[in-house]
């Protein structure tokens, strides 16, 4: 019987050497996709928050330009035609989304930012530049709280006056 089992074992400790070299082989090729495809992941997650930090950035430099006013004026002329002073042949229209024609040109403010995203070598090392823009209207400039005469002069030439010129 040793005779046998000797006679077997030969062959297949030959066959195991050889599929040693074999897994190795595989082991390195899917370990090396694996890295290849986490630095690929990495790099989106770089991307993505490359491009909510541009986006939040220029959403804060529209805003913070924005809350402080600017000098856009209501069309009062405008206003007295809408309501029948002027007699306009027009009726206002209350259920839509364009802005009625006695607020004038409002004015605009915009914020606009980048922010840059890195891949790491194992995944080409290309750099991109993500920029956003935003846009807000503006707020009227606010009354002095002093609410005198000199600061109530201010408040109308900065928010009434301008539609005139």
């Amino acid at each position: 019987m040793k005779k046998r089992q000797s006679a077997t074992l030969i062959p297949r400790l030959k066959a195991r050497k050889s599929t040693r070299g074999a897994v190795l082989v595989e082991g390195i090729i899917v370990s090396s996709l694996l890295m290849t495809m986490m630095a690929c992941g990495l790099f989106l997650h770089h991307l993505y928050v490359a491009q909510i930090n541009a986006l939040e950035n220029a959403r804060r430099a529209a805003w913070s330009e924005s809350l402080r006013g600017c000098s856009s004026g209501i069309d009062i002329i405008g206003i007295w035609h809408q309501v029948g002073v002027g007699r306009s042949s027009s009726q206002l229209e209350v259920d839509t989304e364009v802005v009625p024609g006695f607020f004038g040109s409002v004015s605009h403010t915009s914020g606009s930012a980048s922010a840059t995203a890195t891949a790491h070598e194992r995944a080409g090392g290309a750099s991109y530049t993500l920029s956003a823009n935003d846009t807000v209207a503006c707020n009227e400039v606010v009354q002095n709280p002093r609410g005198d005469a000199l600061s109530l002069v201010g408040y109308i030439s900065a928010n009434v006056i301008p539609s005139f010129f």
